[in-house]
């Protein structure tokens, strides 16, 4: 049973965190021109950057892609299984994570310098690799008849560390400029 899912993107100038439903297709897109290779380790001497997210328009965007993936609809699942979010790397190989899993557990010994909030990486992605990238994997419209208030209680602790990131000297905003 593993608790942690880190993949870093490593280049000769950054290490970049990624956590999905947090934009990652759209800046793995951009890193797709400059010499990018998977790295296993935290390398110090590096800038290490990621992007956050709303965790509750994460959790929801990341159960849409789950059912779209699975080729489920909601009303096809055990409700209780929402909130399971322990990784499984045995068929992680495959692409079969829980994308609606919190995103703490990517965070935990990564020694992030910079998070970058979802909300401005369209931005970053402009000032750091002069384009920008857009891919939604959330292209089929899935309903979903869920209980926000339920969904929040299970939520607590992601809008604790995300509202502590928020409001901290690590979060990247325009006016810091180019962090690499």
């Amino acid at each position: 049973m593993f608790f942690q899912n880190i993949e870093f993107f490593e280049t000769d100038k950054f290490q970049y965190l990624l956590i999905h439903k947090n934009g990652s297709s759209s800046v793995r897109k951009c890193m797709e021109d400059i010499d990018c290779y998977p790295a296993s380790n935290v390398n110090f001497n590096k800038v290490r950057w990621t992007v956050i997210r709303d965790p509750y328009e994460r959790f929801i965007a990341g159960l849409k892609y789950d059912l779209i993936i699975q080729g489920l609809e909601f009303e096809d699942v055990n409700k209780d299984d929402l909130y399971h979010f322990l990784i499984n790397l045995r068929t992680r190989s495959k692409g079969d994570v829980n994308h609606a899993a919190s995103q703490i557990p990517y965070l935990i010994n990564t020694h992030i310098n910079w998070y970058v909030d979802l909300k401005d990486l369209t931005t970053f992605l402009k000032m750091h690799f002069n384009k920008i990238e857009h891919e939604n994997a959330n292209k089929k419209t899935i309903e979903l008849n869920i209980d926000k208030h339920e969904v929040m209680k299970h939520l607590q602790l992601d809008y604790f560390v995300y509202d502590n990131i928020k409001n901290s000297s690590y979060l990247w905003k325009w006016q810091n400029g180019k962090i690499f």
